[in-house]
């Protein structure tokens, strides 16, 4: 199931780095993961994260979120070029967010709309609002994939509704020198201090 998702987004992958990257991109390990915050649909590592174990190769990182696959193949498409945009300044070494990767600035505009992109600011997260120009949205109609691989996603809207059990805590005092605690279970104890019995407060 998530091997032929993954599959069709490295295919993805390798028809946008020959359409707007002259094939220069290196190949990413492409992951589907949970997003990391609300509303992430796409990341793409600062820094090459994964490596052989003789050290002699180093490969970015870019995670779709599972929770967002249930869109369209032209969404996806979009979501996935972004991430490419964000590898191609990694590996040319241009400075496109601040803020720890997550403040994207006008360079990432710049770079985005020279590959298909259109890039509307948004208050947090700056020039990252992105779309597919008419002409990439063209492209990603025509592109062969197959729609199965997306027909899962990671549903946690419904576990995101259960609430949880409310933890009572009892609070405790010494009517004496007026020491607190707090436990989750009912206690029966005696100040140290005062040598009085605790009184739970209400």
């Amino acid at each position: 199931m998530i091997v032929k998702t993954i599959n069709e987004l490295n295919k993805i992958f390798k028809l946008l780095n020959k359409l707007y990257f002259e094939d220069k991109l290196e190949t990413p390990v492409i992951l589907i993961q949970a997003k990391a915050k609300k509303n992430t649909l796409g990341t793409c590592s600062c820094f090459p994260i994964w490596e052989n174990k003789k050290q002699t190769e180093k490969k970015y990182e870019i995670t779709m979120s599972g929770e967002y696959l249930n869109r369209t193949i032209e969404e996806i498409v979009c979501t996935l070029l972004h991430e490419m945009v964000h590898l191609y300044c990694s590996l040319n070494e241009i400075k496109d967010t601040s803020n720890k990767c997550v403040y994207h600035i006008k360079q990432f505009k710049k770079e985005a709309e020279l590959r298909g992109l259109i890039i509307e600011k948004a208050k947090t997260i700056g020039w990252s609002v992105s779309t597919l120009q008419e002409p990439t949205k063209e492209i990603a109609k025509s592109l062969y994939v197959d729609d199965t691989a997306f027909d899962y996603w990671r549903n946690t809207v419904e576990f995101d509704k259960i609430k949880k059990p409310k933890v009572v805590t009892n609070k405790y005092y010494c009517p004496s020198c007026e020491t607190k605690i707090s436990s989750l279970k009912e206690l029966n104890i005696i100040c140290g201090t005062c040598d009085v019995k605790f009184e739970i407060k209400e």
